[in-house]
């Protein structure tokens, strides 16, 4: 598969010309970019991916809305919609491992010293109140400063200066794990940050599991081939070597900086922050590219990092309750999972395995096979139905969540709850759900009524 952001923009073209729209006129980077997208998904209910070659105070195209389409997601990985999750778990489990290789496009302009200037990138802002120009499809590539393991992840980053950024790291995450070990040694962090990727890497990137699981063998399992990299101009770190943009960093040690607000996936403005300050040491770019933006609490954002999430969670309940059938996260902080109960009791452990599995989980609801996920109507009844709160509700008090929850007493500090709506003692002894005799529901076909 080729592993280029260009190649698969081919793809969606060819596909489906209507998911792919150029816009000539010119845009200003604060906030027309982000209304269109919006306005397009709420007024027209369209979602197309669009490239904007008339920015404003910049000389790179922005592209924008590539992941706001599950079957677009699907395409990247090469598979079937309905099969995205059985296919990223494949990746999960039979990752490819990486390959370096001599050169690549992302190295067709070099730019260092007082040639880097990241006021040259387009200065987006996203929505009223962000406190400034942010970078919100940027991926980081890091190493373990004591021993060879590597680091994928998205963290946003807001432009402070011609070579300066600031960084939010979760805490607790890898990365914040890499900054902390290199920060105790008083030397810096090397990464890159890489803008502008084939939509397999960035579904990589987003891979939840232990530190020492390489998400860039996650990539290659995606891809169906081992991610080509090279390493950087300026440092060991390796980097996609098709990638559009990348930016040579070190994270500063013992530098803080204040960062914030601005809106996130939650649907809030979080507040200023101090957080970790990033020097640009290079900018490295193919001749002509495209600079990618993440429409920040939109499908855009939050259907990419749905499915690595679905798939790190169907994988943690699988290993507690190896009857589960399907995980859905249907909003921040919530997961939903069915499950065949076959034994009383592992309702209340696939509830504790999420929790176990996602820093950010805050809300699990339980429920069995009968019962659709993707059917918020049909999740709701089952809670309704099958649940008692006395007796089904399980609450986890002063736990690690999201520093990013608005609602959280303390930064980061969150309780959790668990919803078993499961049937009790079991769905086979249950209160029978009223049907349709099934020969009648076979029988009756809707063309046979109506035109």
């Amino acid at each position: 598969m080729a592993q280029d952001l260009r190649s698969y923009l081919d793809l969606v073209k060819r596909r489906k010309p209507g998911d792919f729209e150029i816009v000539s006129k010119p845009v200003d980077p604060r906030y027309e970019i982000t209304a269109l997208v919006v306005k397009l998904e709420r007024e027209a209910k369209r979602r197309p991916v669009l490239l904007f070659e008339n920015v404003t105070g910049t000389k790179f195209p922005v592209l924008t809305n590539l992941h706001a389409s599950r079957p677009r997601l699907a395409a990247a990985m090469n598979a079937a919609p309905e099969a995205t999750q059985a296919t990223y778990l494949r990746a999960m489990d039979k990752p490819i491992a990486p390959k370096v290789v001599a050169a690549g496009p992302v190295h067709e302009v070099v730019l260092k010293g007082d040639r880097v200037n990241l006021y040259d990138l387009p200065q987006i802002v996203h929505h009223e109140g962000d406190s400034g120009a942010y970078v919100t499809a940027a991926i980081s590539f890091a190493k373990d400063p004591t021993r060879e393991i590597w680091n994928c992840a998205y963290n946003r980053l807001q432009i402070k200066g011609r070579d300066r950024t600031s960084i939010h790291l979760t805490t607790g995450k890898h990365l914040w794990e890499f900054q902390r070990i290199a920060e105790a040694r008083n030397e810096p962090l090397p990464l890159a940050l890489v803008i502008g990727v084939h939509p397999a890497i960035a579904l990589g990137a987003l891979a939840i599991g232990s530190i020492d699981e390489d998400e860039r063998g996650i990539m290659g399992g995606l891809l169906g081939e081992p991610l080509e990299l090279v390493k950087c101009q300026t440092s060991d770190v390796l980097v996609p070597a098709h990638a559009e943009i990348v930016l040579e960093c070190e994270i500063l040690p013992r530098q803080r900086t204040p960062e914030g607000p601005f809106g996130e996936f939650t649907g809030y403005s979080l507040g200023e922050r101090q957080r970790e300050v990033v020097r640009v040491n290079a900018i490295t770019h193919r001749r002509d590219a495209i600079f990618q933006d993440i429409t920040v609490a939109h499908l855009d954002h939050m259907l990419l990092s749905t499915i690595p999430m679905e798939a790190n969670l169907f994988r943690a309940v699988r290993a507690m309750v190896p009857s589960v059938k399907a995980v859905r996260v249907p909003g921040p902080f919530t997961c939903f999972v069915s499950i065949e109960q076959r034994i009383p009791g592992q309702g209340k452990n696939a509830i504790l395995a999420a929790f176990g599995a996602d820093l950010y989980m805050k809300r699990v609801v339980v429920v069995d096979d009968d019962v659709d996920v993707f059917d918020d109507r049909q999740v709701n009844w089952a809670i309704a139905t099958r649940c008692q709160p006395d007796r089904d509700l399980t609450i986890i008090t002063n736990a690690r969540g999201s520093d990013l929850d608005p609602s959280a007493r303390e930064d980061g500090m969150s309780a959790k709850w668990g919803v078993d709506a499961t049937a009790k003692p079991s769905l086979a002894s249950y209160t029978p759900r009223h049907r349709v005799p099934p020969d009648v529901w076979e029988r009756m076909k809707l063309k046979d009524f109506f035109a």
